[in-house]
C-alpha cells in the first residue's frame, strides 16, 4: 500500500535536512542529539504506563573487563509470582541508541505482558566493535539466570528481543547459546530487524534512499560495527548461518518501506524451513522505526499490540 500520508511531512523535512559534516560517530551522536526532527518524533510517541518497580544495576563483563548497565522494569502483575522475563536490546546502528530511546517500549513490554523486562546498555562501536555487544548481551542472560530469584523471573522463562541493530545482536544470541549449550531461551523478538549485513538484499536496493534509513548511512553503521571482521560471520549476518536448527520460536515485525524489509521476510522463511516455530508480519505503509510513533500511527498501535500479545503467550502464556 502507499506510504501512509502522515508520514509524508515528516519524511519531506528529513529528506530536506543538508548533509551532514560530521566525520566521526561521537560528533555524530552530538549533531541527532540536537536535530530538530528528533525532538518532533520523540513528540508522537504515547505515554507509556506506569510500572510498579524500575531500577538499573551493574553488571560486569569481560572482552574487555568493564561494567555495563541494565534497567529492570517490573510490573505489578509480577510482583507475587516468578515472571517471564525478556531481555530486550536497543537499536540505534551499533554506535548510538541507549536505554531511554526504548524505555516507552520495555514499559509497554512489561505492564502489557506482565513480564519483567530488562532492558540492555551495551558498549557501543566503534569505540567497542564486534563482538563486544554480542558479549555483552550474553553476559547479561547470565546474570538474569544468576540472579532469577531476587529479580522475581523463571529461569526456564526467558526470552531475547530487540529492534533494528538490537534485533540483529538478539538473533546473534539466540545462535551463540544453541551454540556454547548457554542458558535456554523461550523465545526472540526481531523488530526491524538487521540480519544481513552485506546489505545485498532488494529491499536495500528499492528503499535505500528517501526513506530515512538509508544504505549509506547502513554502510558507515555497519563499517563501526564489523570494523575488519567478516560481515558474513553469522553471528554478525545471522541470516547467513548454514543452520537454523533448535533456535527458540520467534516473532518479527517488519516496516514495509524500509530497506531491511527483506531481511526480516527472509529470516522468518528460512526459520520456517528449519521447522523453528515463526510468526512475521510486515506492517504497511510504514518507515525504519515509524512503529514507535503511536500518539500519531493507528498502524503502530497495532504491532505494539500484536507484539505485546506475541511477548505474552510466548513468556506469560497464563497471563492477562
Amino acid at each position: 500500500m502507499p506510504l501512509d500520508p502522515r508520514l509524508v511531512p515528516l519524511l519531506e523535512q528529513f529528506n530536506a535536512l543538508p548533509q551532514p559534516t560530521w566525520t566521526t560517530a561521537e560528533e555524530r551522536r552530538e549533531a541527532v542529539a540536537q536535530t530538530p526532527v528528533a525532538e518532533q518524533i520523540a513528540a508522537l510517541i504515547a505515554a507509556p504506563p506506569a510500572v510498579a518497580r524500575v531500577w538499573e544495576e551493574r553488571l560486569p563483563v569481560a572482552r574487555p573487563a568493564d561494567e555495563i548497565s541494565v534497567r529492570v522494569y517490573r510490573p505489578e502483575q509480577a510482583e507475587q509470582n516468578p515472571a517471564g522475563a525478556l531481555l530486550h536490546i536497543h537499536g540505534g546502528g551499533w554506535w548510538s541508541g541507549g536505554l531511554e530511546d526504548v524505555d516507552d517500549r520495555c514499559r509497554h513490554l512489561a505492564d502489557g505482558a506482565g513480564i519483567v523486562v530488562v532492558s540492555l546498555d551495551y558498549r557501543l562501536a566503534p569505540e567497542h566493535p564486534w563482538p563486544t555487544a554480542v558479549h555483552d548481551a550474553l553476559a547479561a542472560l547470565h546474570w538474569m539466570v544468576a540472579h532469577a530469584a531476587r529479580l522475581g523471573i523463571g529461569p526456564d522463562r526467558i526470552g531475547v528481543g530487540g529492534e533494528s541493530a538490537g534485533a540483529n545482536i538478539a538473533a546473534a544470541l539466540t545462535l551463540l547459546t544453541r551454540d556454547t549449550n548457554g542458558p535456554g531461551l523461550r523465545m526472540q523478538l526481531l523488530e526491524i530487524p538487521a540480519l544481513d549485513l552485506t546489505l545485498s538484499s532488494p529491499s536495500m536496493q528499492t528503499f535505500g534512499e528517501g526513506y530515512v534509513l538509508t544504505r549509506d548511512d547502513l554502510t558507515w553503521c555497519v563499517e563501526q560495527y564489523a570494523a575488519d571482521h567478516d560481515v558474513k560471520d553469522p553471528l554478525v549476518s545471522p541470516l547467513l548461518a548454514p543452520d537454523l536448527t533448535g533456535l527458540p520460536s520467534a516473532v518479527i515485525a517488519a516496516a514495509e518501506y524500509d530497506p531491511l524489509a527483506d531481511d526480516a521476510r527472509r529470516y522468518a522463511e528460512r526459520l520456517r524451513q528449519a521447522e523453528v516455530p515463526c510468526t512475521h508480519t510486515e506492517y504497511p505503509g510504514l518507515v525504519h522505526g515509524a512503529h514507535h510513533m503511536t500518539a500519531l500511527l493507528p498502524v503502530a498501535r497495532q504491532w505494539q499490540d500484536d507484539v505485546v500479545a506475541a511477548v505474552r503467550h510466548h513468556l506469560n502464556p497464563h497471563g492477562r
